[in-house]
């Protein structure tokens, strides 16, 4: 994940932040206690599944003074954004245009954040002002707006993702993109897929606007290429998270799309999260950690609920829980569950929402 960094704040929160600079090396270096670490992930979990107000109540649930080094620079970020009394303005998008239009979807973002009740009048609200900057008055919706604005910010130089990231529409935008192709040794068989390496982004999306940019997506999958976001990996494209955490997250999903179709999101997540277990060693630790503090029941938030069925699927399994064993019980255990559901929606002929419980 990417570490917060004040300078893609607008002028409004610069001023408001100013002690709020890139750390030093030394404050770096402080770790905060483990109850502060326990409420960024709460606040993590809660953006994720876009409440904004419930990631603030974690935040505040510890005194400000535990918050050490970067994780004080976050907390600061956090309630400034999302405790303002009016949507806040991120990004370096220097078009007019395009700044426009990205504003358009922050105001929609920290809206839908504040107020996760009303998600589907402020969708319809950010539709309206879309339809009119863009002199589209016969795009109904959302889904007919979309490519529209993908054609006119690429006639600005911009390459965009959209759509539904759930529970909120997506906007990524990017300015580079190359393309390579790997094989990825999944557990099921290898595959070789296209993967579009994307960088110099203006937006990394929704997840990562409501954390001040602390992390957001590292990627998705089409069913013809994976597109990786690669800011998420500084460590470049040897390193265990690019190969694990993304290709192989990735290529099961463009692997389960071809061979399953029809799975429902929090499904095609529940697999990958099975194979990041089954595959990972080095992060193996930090990616369970994350699914067992990042759980959600609602399958409008797909990666939170397949949190929880991925960490209850392996405690049944192991008879413990999964983050009691050695790396080499939880790898085997994480293979075996893919395996079995492989197996059963193989034997059933068509995915089931019910398939992976």
């Amino acid at each position: 994940m990417s570490i917060l960094r004040c300078r893609n704040l607008s002028s409004l929160a610069l001023a408001a932040l100013v002690s709020c600079g890139v750390a030093s090396a030394a404050e770096s270096a402080q770790k905060s206690p483990p109850a502060t670490t326990a409420a960024i992930a709460e606040s993590t979990n809660a953006i994720l599944q876009g409440d904004s107000a419930r990631a603030i109540h974690a935040l505040q649930s510890v005194p400000a003074k535990d918050y050490l080094g970067e994780d004080a620079g976050y907390l600061q970020c956090m309630l400034h954004l999302h405790q303002a009394s009016q949507p806040l303005h991120t990004g370096q998008a220097e078009d007019l245009f395009v700044r426009d239009v990205l504003n358009d979807y922050q105001d929609y973002w920290w809206q839908a954040m504040h107020a996760p009740s009303q998600q589907d009048q402020l969708e319809a609200k950010l539709a309206d002002a879309l339809r009119k900057r863009l002199n589209a008055p016969d795009a109904r919706d959302m889904d007919a707006i979309e490519p529209v604005l993908e054609k006119q910010l690429a006639e600005h130089g911009y390459h965009a993702q959209t759509g539904l990231t759930r529970p909120l529409r997506e906007l990524m935008l990017w300015h580079k993109q190359d393309t390579r192709r790997f094989t990825v040794a999944l557990p099921d068989a290898p595959y070789t897929v296209r993967t579009e390496l994307l960088d110099d982004f203006a937006s990394r999306g929704w997840t990562s606007y409501g954390r001040c940019e602390r992390g957001s997506a590292g990627g998705w999958a089409t069913a013809d290429a994976i597109y990786a976001v690669m800011p998420s990996y500084p460590e470049g494209i040897d390193s265990e998270v690019f190969r694990v955490v993304l290709l192989a997250h990735e290529a099961q999903h463009f692997a389960d799309q071809n061979a399953f179709p029809g799975l429902q999101p929090w499904e095609l997540e529940y697999r990958a999260k099975l194979v990041e277990l089954a595959l990972a060693r080095e992060v193996s630790a930090k990616r369970l950690t994350f699914m067992m503090t990042s759980q959600g029941d609602d399958t409008n938030s797909p990666h939170t609920y397949a949190n929880k069925r991925v960490v209850t699927d392996l405690t049944a399994r192991l008879g413990r829980s999964p983050n009691k064993v050695d790396i080499d019980t939880l790898q085997r255990a994480a293979r075996e569950q893919l395996l079995v559901d492989t197996a059963r929606r193989k034997a059933a002929g068509r995915p089931s929402a019910t398939a992976a419980h």
